[in-house]
């Protein structure tokens, strides 16, 4: 059975992506792998040379609403979004199964396993992030596992059946809008989705063997030996892949950013594969350096320039149905969405209400009472406060306030804008002063804010 491996990295996990592919190559030489990079560069024969495989692409991999999905998700997100795009790339390739591994895995042997279960019929493979209960008192805990998916997808494979493409098909519906890491919503990228695996593809294996998919959430049951032949077991199976989640190059004290219960002192004959992996991609580090190769991500930063913060993803994943747009249409900040006027206002005025603006007045009840932007002149006072001081106040970059705010600043506006502007902004320049005041008093202040200041503006404004 040709089974087909793949990656998926941006630029600045290249280094781990080398090691992987290096590891797989002396594992099983026999294999096909392939990088996918979710992130923009002209230059892949140099890439390809660097992690010494074939590099795909992800903008190449034809999925409709790629850029839309670069604005709406994060780096982290954005990358295992591209997951099942990747499946259906090599089943269209022609291989009779994919596996997708994640950049941080490096093996130590074949993936005997997952060969013998595709061989005896099954739709799927995944492993469990642990088999056998942990107590509640360190991290991660039984309840953090549930709430990220029962199965870790640094792994997974799928037979390239209908069945198989049926399920990838269904998973890139979800990767399109709900990758995203909101553990209150119920979401932690594309985990909890694959809860589901094993009830839409019954004859899923779920591979329970200790040397596999081996990381700071299990170590805790699968302790590592080194053998007489050099090679490692884990709980006295043979190691076939650790997964060096939250493992970093130059932290040498700790086993994973993401963990406090397993410590390096504890890891016994482990120690030394953490220690030979931090230095593997120390030197692969080096050498992208010194081959020039850009680590920044493409999709972290406007056209012009600015960094894309979290809350401007945030409102466009909110604020924008999933469609097909240019890189320029999503990434301009001036010609792109995030300056157009927000949705669900129907008045000569919602040009002046950009989404971001639009976002933070429906989380401040405060606001909401002092300025209904659903009303033109109320909006208009709205963007002039928010152009004024609103933006300062909460850290907002004023690229995010569309230039017929600035305009109309030039302009004279109403009474009514002025009138409530100004209180707004005595407003927040006594808030400044709180420091100076006993509790009860910056409690009556509170008080005030929510309660009195909001109608005492609406007041004002009628008047």
């Amino acid at each position: 059975m040709a089974l087909a491996l793949f990656t998926i990295c941006s630029r600045n996990y290249l280094p781990y992506a080398k090691a992987l592919v290096a590891s797989v190559r002396r594992q099983m030489p026999d294999r096909q792998i392939s990088v996918i990079l979710a992130d923009e560069d002209d230059d892949v024969a140099k890439i390809e040379d660097f992690v010494g495989t074939r590099v795909l692409l992800a903008r190449d991999l034809g999925i409709p609403t790629y850029y839309d999905m670069a604005m709406r998700y994060d780096v982290v997100e954005f990358n295992t979004a591209i997951k099942p795009f990747g499946f259906q790339w090599l089943f269209n390739e022609g291989a009779d199964a994919v596996a997708y591994l994640d950049p941080d895995l490096h093996f130590h042997a074949p993936l005997t396993e997952v060969d013998e279960a595709f061989r005896a019929g099954h739709q799927a493979v995944i492993t469990p992030h642990i088999c056998e209960p942990l107590d509640m008192e360190k991290n991660p805990t039984e309840l953090k596992l549930l709430r990220t998916g029962v199965y870790n997808l640094g792994f997974g494979a799928i037979a390239n059946t209908e069945d198989g493409r049926r399920f990838v098909d269904w998973w890139a519906s979800k990767m399109s809008v709900d990758c995203r890491a909101d553990l209150d919503a119920g979401l932690f990228v594309d985990q909890k989705f694959i809860d589901l695996m094993p009830s839409y593809l019954p004859r899923t294996k779920i591979l329970r063997h200790p040397g596999y998919n081996v990381a700071y959430w299990n170590l805790a049951h699968r302790p590592i030996q080194r053998q007489a032949d050099g090679g490692f077991s884990a709980k006295g199976q043979p190691l076939v892949f650790m997964h060096y989640s939250g493992v970093r190059a130059d932290q040498n004290d700790i086993v994973s950013v993401h963990q406090d219960r397993v410590s390096v002192d504890g890891l016994g004959d482990g120690r030394a594969l953490f220690q030979s992996y931090r230095a593997e991609l120390r030197s692969h580090q080096s050498l992208l350096k010194e081959l020039a190769i850009d680590t920044s991500y493409a999709y972290g930063q406007f056209t012009t320039g600015e960094d894309i913060p979290a809350l401007a993803r945030s409102v466009y994943a909110k604020s924008v149905p999933p469609q097909a747009l240019t890189f320029e249409k999503v990434f301009d900040l001036n010609a792109g969405t995030f300056n157009a006027g927000t949705t669900g206002i129907d008045h000569d005025n919602q040009h002046l209400i950009s989404p971001i603006m639009a976002d933070l007045w429906l989380r401040k009840p405060h606001l909401q009472a002092a300025f209904n932007i659903r009303d033109a002149d109320e909006a208009e006072a709205f963007a002039l406060w928010f152009a004024a001081t609103g933006h300062k106040e909460w850290k907002i970059d004023p690229n995010f306030i569309p230039q017929a705010v600035w305009n109309l600043r030039r302009k004279n506006s109403s009474l009514s804008s002025k009138t409530a502007m100004l209180v707004m902004q005595v407003f927040e320049f006594y808030k400044k002063l709180a420091f100076l005041f006993p509790k009860p008093v910056r409690r009556a202040a509170v008080r005030w804010n929510r309660r009195i200041l909001p109608a005492l503006v609406s007041r004002m404004k009628t008047r």
